[in-house]
């Protein structure tokens, strides 16, 4: 016989999708991906569900202050005890005598993910386009507002409710985390692990350009141009995931291009260089470094020494 304990832990992993299609909620398949899906309720409520590697589904209400498991989703909108949830639940179970009928099919099923996939998601939705002005970017990092505003960059930066600039990073199963920058201020998404930030690729590209961070990337493009090139941040040095998603995307690179290490000019750079052409080594492209020419500068230090009423960036306490 099952302890009660243990049927609370099966229940964790109820497909919670499927839960809440039987509630009502409607799968959007435009915003979900491999490792999160996004359901709509005609009530407004939108839940991003995500599955753990012990099996267990979450989810976050991005329209509301609820989160956690099928058992949490339950209470909070039926408000309800514990003891009801086990028989609201129990049909559920795969040793259920009584299973619900005609379950609902979504064409949607989610793997595992090493992050809090609904937690990074569910962020990304509520960040908001920068649309018309960037103050931080465009008055403080001097980035031309052409640049932020080029196709190649289209909802590649956001900014939340600390009017923090949102720069996204996907890995091979899709969003994963985000950068986070603004005056003093350098993070990553909690939940979220880094992948790549990347622009938008084109038909026509013929270089690779990978910089250290977004800021870089961005500088970059307007210093030398964004026609040709597909730009990449891997914030910082890389892990063993991100070498693996440079090597894929510069397979996808025609086999003529050019990777280019646009990177800081210091230690951590050329160290991080040494790391890029090992994981790129064995994509037959030709790979190229392009430092500041100065001892200790990054690309938005050059980009900015163009622009003398750029007001100077704090140094983080």
């Amino acid at each position: 016989m099952v302890s009660r304990s243990d049927e609370l832990e099966e229940m964790k992993r109820i497909d919670l999708c499927q839960y809440a299609a039987s509630r009502g909620f409607v799968l959007d398949r435009r915003q979900s991906s491999k490792c999160s899906a996004v359901l709509r309720h005609s009530n407004g409520d939108k839940l991003v569900v995500s599955r753990q590697p012990n099996g267990q589904y979450v989810y976050f209400n991005a329209k509301g202050n609820d989160n956690g498991t099928v058992i949490d989703l339950i209470q909070t909108r039926d408000r309800v005890s514990l003891g009801e949830v086990r028989k609201l639940l129990r049909p559920w179970l795969n040793h259920s005598a009584s299973p619900p009928p005609e379950l609902p099919t979504l064409p949607i099923s989610l793997q595992p993910s090493q992050h809090d996939a609904a937690r990074v998601l569910a962020a990304w939705i509520e960040a908001r386009p920068i649309g018309a002005t960037a103050h931080y970017l465009e008055s403080e990092r001097q980035i031309p507002r052409h640049v932020l505003q080029h196709e190649k960059f289209r909802d590649r930066i956001r900014m939340d409710e600390r009017r923090n600039s949102v720069f996204p990073h996907f890995n091979k199963s899709g969003l994963c985390g985000f950068e986070l920058k603004n005056r003093g201020f350098t993070g990553f998404s909690p939940g979220g692990v880094k992948g790549l930030a990347c622009s938008r690729p084109e038909e026509g590209d013929h270089q690779m350009v990978i910089c250290e961070t977004a800021i870089d990337m961005l500088s970059y493009a307007a210093l030398k141009g964004v026609d040709g090139k597909r730009f990449f941040s891997t914030a910082g040095q890389i892990s063993p995931v991100q070498a693996e998603c440079l090597r894929s995307a510069a397979e996808k690179m025609p086999t003529d291009a050019t990777i280019v290490l646009a990177l800081d000019n210091d230690e951590g750079g050329h160290k991080l260089a040494d790391q890029l052409r090992e994981a790129t080594a064995t994509t037959g492209r030709t790979v190229i470094e392009d430092f500041p020419l100065h001892s200790g500068d990054d690309w938005n230090d050059v980009l900015r020494q163009t622009s003398p009423t750029a007001k100077p960036e704090p140094t983080p306490s």
